[in-house]
């Protein structure tokens, strides 16, 4: 027997008076790597502006957020009058907001808010994925931060969305159901399908856009017993070490911070590596040679390589 719609629970809670002006501004709050990108995406698909500096896939407002972040709250009162009579609709998410959630009712004293929540264990396993971070620490983290915003809830009594991730990527209709009724919004189909689309329980690009392990770089050739090629990372500025492999079995580390001008790379002319295989190390012709930045996921380009 199908069980009665009404008795599934699709986790998603709303609370609060509801807000007579439906233009204020909605503010997507949750824990780092807990499903605010899912959440303000999915708010720009259906046509909500998010922020001069928000971009796909994880829709961030860097410019009110850096002000903010300086405690500028008068610079930034004034992004928010701009921001409020140039769009209709406009909302803002900066996960590091959940440490300040006072300050933000301050400068949005009639925000409705989106606060989502996430699996802790997941939360912490996708830091460490992404930022290196260790996995219970992470979950006390992510649970400090929850008891914040059940504070703020019960003080302030503000209007808000509260929103289970895992319960809204199992249930994606009711989710951009009930998200379309609590900000009052009017999509066309072709943003409703957008955001539909949107939903992604593992997206990939938002991975690959935020883990600081991100590489790129390739492994240019191997003459003789020395293995050279060059390596930098994407998202922080430091020497990736490189890990060398035979036939899949590590033979050693080395730094990419040799000169590599003549790769004409912009702002690297400095992420060269040269590594020779070890005398003790087996090399014969046909044998897999590969290379690795240390706590990536992925191998160089033309990694791997056969030697000659």
């Amino acid at each position: 027997m199908a069980k009665h719609d009404a008795l599934i629970n699709k986790g998603m809670v709303t609370i609060g008076d509801k807000p007579v002006d439906t233009k204020t501004p909605i503010v997507v709050i949750g824990t780092a790597r807990g499903g605010t990108s899912m959440v303000a995406g999915v708010l720009a698909k259906l046509g909500v502006f998010m922020g001069d500096r928000a971009v796909h896939p994880v829709y961030e407002d860097v410019r009110l957020s850096e002000i903010f972040e300086q405690g500028d709250l008068d610079q930034s009162a004034r992004i928010v009058s701009e921001y409020s009579a140039s769009h209709e609709r406009w909302g803002w998410k900066r996960p590091s907001v959940i440490d300040h959630l006072d300050a933000v009712d301050t400068l949005l004293p009639n925000a409705r808010y989106i606060i989502i929540y996430k699996d802790v264990l997941s939360i912490a396993q996708r830091n460490s994925i992404s930022m290196l971070a260790e996995i219970t620490e992470g979950m006390d983290r992510a649970l400090s931060q929850y008891k914040k915003t059940l504070r703020f809830l019960r003080q302030k009594k503000p209007r808000a969305m509260l929103i289970s991730y895992e319960k809204a990527s199992a249930y994606p209709e009711a989710f951009l159901t009930a998200l379309i009724d609590f900000c009052d919004l009017e999509p066309s189909k072709e943003n409703y399908r957008a955001a539909r689309t949107f939903i992604d329980p593992e997206p990939e690009d938002y991975i690959e856009a935020t883990r600081i392990t991100k590489a790129q770089g390739q492994l240019d050739a191997i003459k003789g017993r020395r293995v050279s090629g060059w390596a930098r990372f994407v998202h922080k500025k430091q020497h990736a070490t490189v890990e060398i492999f035979l036939n899949d079995r590590s033979l050693g580390v080395v730094v990419a911070n040799e000169d590599s001008s003549q790769l004409d790379l912009p702002n690297a002319q400095t992420c060269g590596f040269s590594f020779m295989i070890p005398e003790s190390a087996e090399l014969y012709r046909g044998a897999m040679v590969r290379a690795r930045v240390v706590n990536d996921v992925v191998d160089l380009k033309n990694s791997p390589t056969k030697a000659d």
